[in-house]
């Protein structure tokens, strides 16, 4: 695999700032006639070094794929993050994984990309090493987002964290999504004439925070406008947290299907009400909100 244009970080989210990173190191391989991989880590390095708890990702291995294929990149590759790697020095990392195992003849990082063991080296650091191998290293200035703050992994979980999904659509340039299997639930909503998918995402991921949500969902290749409800549901004294969406003109089984769930507004927050024909009228009025904003959705 020698000859290769590697882009390469955690790339947690392909937000705005790593697809300005993808985007130069697609610019070199067209440049240079080589091909580009985009190489991630996995797991995440803090669940690994137990530096506080490890985030919750803002993507899933798949969706993180499609989503760096999509954004221009040849391959993908997910480089073994243990505790043998993160005892290896910046020149070991060099020469053993990014000139040895991947054949990168350049690396595209961010400015602020750290690697070795202790994250000893920096970019100044890479590109010396990538030069003493033949190669080059390239930093790229990853521009601040609108009204400012900065684009960052960090910053897009907060703002998850915080249900404010459309702020974090627009570092991510896309809807937050979530994937994850249909799995049977409470079938209240079927009752009430509002039948839920309950999806159970991945452990680790980036859960917003409890609400009503306006968005859509993808089954295969179909897509359908969404509301989705993050929480406990007060009303009826539930102890789990669940993500159920409602899928605006849908009607079918999707149990045991992968699907994904992306989050466009928040409507409201959780609240409980006083009974059953108080929340249908409150639900009749989420979904009629969400249909409006079904046109956002990506």
């Amino acid at each position: 695999m020698r000859g290769v244009v590697v882009a390469l970080g955690n790339l947690d989210g392909v937000h705005l700032g790593h697809q300005e990173v993808l985007g130069r190191a697609v610019e070199e391989g067209r440049r240079r006639g080589m091909r580009v991989i985009a190489a991630t880590f996995n797991p995440h390095p803090r669940a690994v070094l137990g530096a506080g708890d490890p985030p919750r990702l803002l993507t899933s291995s798949g969706l993180r794929r499609e989503a760096l294929l999509r954004y221009g990149a040849d391959e993908v590759v997910e480089i073994p993050f243990d505790l043998g790697l993160s005892r290896k020095s910046p020149e070991e990392f060099v020469r053993d994984v990014l000139v040895g195992t991947i054949g990168a003849s350049v690396v595209v990082v961010g400015e602020n990309f750290r690697f070795g063991y202790r994250a000893s080296g920096d970019v100044g650091d890479l590109r010396r090493l990538m030069r003493e191998a033949g190669g080059d290293a390239i930093a790229v200035a990853v521009r601040g987002a609108e009204g400012g703050g900065g684009i960052s992994s960090t910053r897009i979980r907060a703002l998850i964290a915080g249900g404010e999904v459309a702020e974090a659509a627009g570092l991510l340039g896309r809807p937050y999504v979530l994937r994850g299997e249909v799995v049977a639930g409470d079938k209240r909503g079927r009752t009430i004439g509002f039948p839920t998918a309950n999806v159970l995402p991945d452990v680790d991921a980036a859960i917003p925070a409890r609400g009503v949500y306006a968005g859509f969902v993808i089954d295969g290749e179909d897509r359908y406008a969404a509301c989705t409800n993050v929480g406990v549901a007060p009303t009826f004294a539930r102890a789990e947290s669940r993500v159920e969406a409602y899928l605006l003109d849908f009607d079918g089984d999707l149990y045991g299907r992968i699907i994904d769930v992306g989050f466009t507004r928040r409507i409201r927050g959780e609240r409980k009400f006083s009974g059953v024909d108080e929340l249908k009228a409150q639900i009749q009025s989420d979904v009629e909100t969400a249909r409006l904003f079904a046109t956002e959705a990506e």
